[in-house]
């Protein structure tokens, strides 16, 4: 057995173990890189690259039976070490401590391999940064009932210019805009119910006042804050996978105001206009500005163009 998995295994929990998970959230492109590596600074916190796995294998958990049987929960740490996500952050590094921990039940096998993760790099709380699980709070809630959430939201019309820069993302216009409207919004109602468990975060914000912020977040997860996370940028590169910096070189630097409502340049009027005859009320919602532009006979032509002839 190693080191990790004698240190894991039947040991009792400190009080700063005990506390709960937390999983910032987010459309993709929302900032949540950045948000996760200077969190990831802290003394005390481990966040890892995202990983997506544990909404999909709790669909899945009737493959798996009693993961109280360490056959049954070696067959899945197997089949989730396997995903890509998870074999791109090096999640698993060593399965025999996690397998060491003590598991009964899904949230004690996701626990672990985390746990197992934090206790490597020395720190005693892990959190997650995942988008995909933005739409799929009520998992996370029902697999962790106590886990704290961060919900980062940044101005829809700097995400959709972002999103156009992956290769891998939708070209067309408004299903853009409408996925980050759903994502927001459906996060945004969710942590209404949530309470006191919830906290929603303006990105701009978190650029342009980024002490401010952390000190918000860290009272918001109950820790205390830690000047270094304003550090993050110093050796983020180390901690973001070789295969993900191409997407992430901006969450790699230092925050910078002056990046801020690229939209106001970059996106067209027709764009913009388009933009906000799809989302103009989240928008609102969120405080951001509107221009509250008639339609033209160029933005018409583009919403018809992106409906018939440009659908991905």
């Amino acid at each position: 057995m190693s080191a990790a998995a004698s240190q894991g295994a039947g040991a009792a929990l400190s009080a700063e173990e005990q506390k709960p998970p937390i999983f910032l959230l987010g459309a993709q492109r929302s900032g949540t890189t950045m948000l996760r590596l200077m969190l990831n600074n802290h003394h005390n916190l481990a966040i890892p690259h995202e990983t997506a796995f544990i909404t999909i294998y709790f669909q899945r958990l009737g493959d798996y039976g009693d993961l109280g049987s360490k056959d049954n929960a070696r067959r899945l740490l197997d089949d989730v070490a396997r995903h890509p996500l998870v074999r791109r952050g090096n999640l698993i590094a060593d399965p025999e401590a996690v397998l060491a921990r003590e598991i009964g039940d899904y949230k004690d096998f996701v626990d672990a391999i985390y746990r197992c993760y934090a206790a490597a790099r020395g720190k005693v709380r892990w959190g997650d940064k995942t988008p995909f699980y933005t739409p799929d709070i009520d998992i996370i809630r029902r697999i962790f009932p106590h886990s704290k959430i961060v919900h980062l939201v940044r101005d829809g019309r700097d995400v959709v210019l972002s999103q156009r820069s992956i290769e891998w993302m939708s070209g067309n216009l408004p299903k853009l805009v409408l996925d980050w409207q759903w994502k927001t919004t459906i996060a945004h109602k969710v942590g209404a119910v949530l309470g006191d468990d919830f906290l929603e975060v303006r990105y701009e914000d978190l650029v342009r006042r980024p002490e401010e912020v952390l000190r918000e977040i860290c009272t918001f997860i109950d820790e205390d804050y830690d000047p270094s996370m304003l550090n993050y940028w110093a050796d983020a590169e180390s901690v973001v996978p070789r295969e993900s910096l191409k997407w992430h070189r901006n969450s790699v630097q230092p925050p910078d105001p002056g990046k801020l409502q690229k939209w106001k340049k970059q996106l067209s009027k027709s764009e913009r206009i388009v933009f906000e005859q799809l989302a103009g009320e989240t928008l609102d919602l969120f405080g951001y500005e509107r221009e509250h532009m008639s339609p033209t006979i160029a933005s018409r032509a583009l919403k018809v163009y992106h409906t018939l002839l440009k659908r991905k």
